[in-house]
């Protein structure tokens, strides 16, 4: 629920945004009274505001002109019955805020876990970040979180009553009421997004807000829905090491409907949406593209044509207007014809995202293993910003493919490699140094787009982390394979 429009009916005026859920607002700008609340301190919300995976609840930037550093944000909360609880803040840019001083928590990484079952955080912006809060306002994400008030202190402070809502804080009006969807960020400069922003497709190629060719490049998780020791690598300082040492722009979710554990398969499908989303969430913050892979492996999407539209359409209305959020709605629907199963599938799932995400790239698959880009450059889709999907082992697939590839983009046909290998097409064995290089070659030419399988340590060639590695962010050269070697120098090369 956004709730906008909100005016204060004392001498001061005051402005709240939050998204669906706060059952109540009640708020109020300056000094509190002197009958047990905190001296100067003003309160910015007051309600119930449950923090999911797809929520936030924004404070806009007026309310921090006053803020001074050493002046402290005071979070009052209680726990849901969720398995597990925790806050995020970020400045309206959506740069995270964790280099400050929070108390009654740990502090994991930016992420805020509340030391009790209720209570207050305490954070302690600063001075940077306290800056960002004047220009930018707050945006805050959690889960199994319910927020009831935020309040800022000067440095000065003391405690506050267990009566939040005492005192002058006035009465609220409530001029608009609207459902929305998560509000939209806006990337740091410096970062990919920041720096290209929002892509479409033109001809074969990819382009950026600039209307410049640009190549989206990246790594492949594998399969999230295979356990812990798979889903373990999405978490912001994995990301940030790809971005900032890999030199990536982009990272690829990967979320199988079937197989083990999958979505439509015993998976427990709310941890794994919050995983997409948390994925999500963690490429947004810094500037990076994402792609949501709905991975259809080895059999007719046509089959799950109906989960896909209902799991796209929610990912897609959570994350409606954003631009660095891409679709792949069928990874590799093998054995299954262009015209009669594959087409009729994306003219079926493509408006479900549409709905919500009009201008959204969409990554459409293709028959035999995403090889047989002929059927979409005979037959292709009357959407626009759609692109088609090859993938590649380099082992098994050699120059005979590179030409197929090659005739496909001067033809006009728009490809993105959401998943290649450098190794037998197994996945296993078969590590090929020369042939890997030959494509990277095609690949720079033609600036395709490509995701490398897998970020991973398990124990087979295509990996990219050695299977003794535990790291889950910044690797060195000595915990990568040979594959990871070869893809991490390829990656720093290209133009981000």
């Amino acid at each position: 629920m956004k709730i906008t429009g909100i005016s204060l009916l004392t001498d001061s005026a005051l402005t709240v945004t939050t998204d669906s859920g706060a059952d109540a607002v009640n708020t109020g700008s300056g000094s509190q009274p002197s009958d047990g609340r905190r001296e100067n301190s003003s309160t910015v919300f007051i309600g119930s505001r449950t923090l999911d995976w797809g929520s936030t609840l924004s404070i806009e930037a007026g309310e921090f002109k006053g803020f001074k550093d050493g002046d402290k944000i005071r979070i009052s909360y209680q726990n849901t019955n969720e398995s597990y609880h925790n806050v995020k803040i970020y400045s309206g840019n959506w740069a995270n805020l964790n280099s400050g001083v929070l108390a009654n928590g740990a502090n994991n990484g930016g992420t805020f876990v509340p030391s009790r079952d209720s209570g207050e955080l305490i954070y302690e912006p600063n001075a940077g970040e306290a800056e960002s809060l004047r220009r930018n306002g707050l945006i805050m994400h959690g889960y199994g979180v319910r927020v009831t008030e935020i309040s800022l202190s000067s440095s000065g402070s003391e405690g506050k009553t267990d009566n939040p809502s005492s005192g002058t804080a006035g009465t609220v009006t409530v001029a608009s009421e609207t459902v929305t969807s998560n509000p939209v960020p806006s990337a740091e400069t410096g970062t990919p997004f920041g720096e290209h922003g929002k892509l479409h497709v033109n001809g074969a190629y990819l382009y950026d807000s600039r209307n410049q060719k640009y190549q989206l490049y990246g790594m492949s998780t594998h399969g999230l829905n295979f356990g812990h020791d798979f889903s373990r690598y999405v978490n912001r300082e994995a990301f940030k090491t790809l971005r900032d040492d890999w030199n990536t722009n982009c990272i690829r979710l990967v979320l199988y409907p079937r197989d083990y554990n999958g979505y439509l398969n015993g998976g427990n499908r709310q941890e794994l949406k919050k995983l997409i989303c948390g994925g999500i969430d963690y490429a947004t913050e810094l500037g990076m593209y994402v792609i949501v892979d709905w991975h259809v492996h080895n059999y007719n999407p046509r089959e799950t044509e109906n989960e896909a539209v209902a799991f796209l359409s929610e990912i897609s209305s959570r994350y409606a207007g954003y631009g660095n959020v891409l679709y792949e709605i069928c990874n590799e629907p093998t054995g299954s014809d262009w015209n009669s199963v594959i087409k009729p599938y994306a003219e079926k799932v493509i408006p479900a995202i549409r709905k919500n995400a009009p201008e959204s790239i969409i990554i459409v698959g293709t028959n035999t293993w995403s090889q047989d880009i002929e059927g979409p450059l005979s037959n292709p889709l009357s959407f626009g910003n759609v692109m088609y999907t090859f993938h590649f082992y380099a082992q098994t697939h050699t120059a005979s493919f590179r030409k197929r590839v090659e005739s496909a983009v001067k033809k006009g046909l728009p490809i993105f490699v959401t998943e290649f290998g450098t190794c037998d097409a197994s996945g296993n064995g078969g590590f090929n140094k020369r042939q890997s290089e030959e494509w990277f070659k095609l690949l720079e030419k033609y600036g395709i787009s490509h995701c490398n399988w897998s970020l991973s340590n398990k124990a087979e060639t295509a990996s990219a982390i050695n299977s003794w590695c535990g790291k889950t962010s910044g690797w060195t050269p000595d915990d990568l394979t040979e594959s990871g070697r070869l893809i991490y120098n390829h990656f720093r090369k290209l133009k981000r």
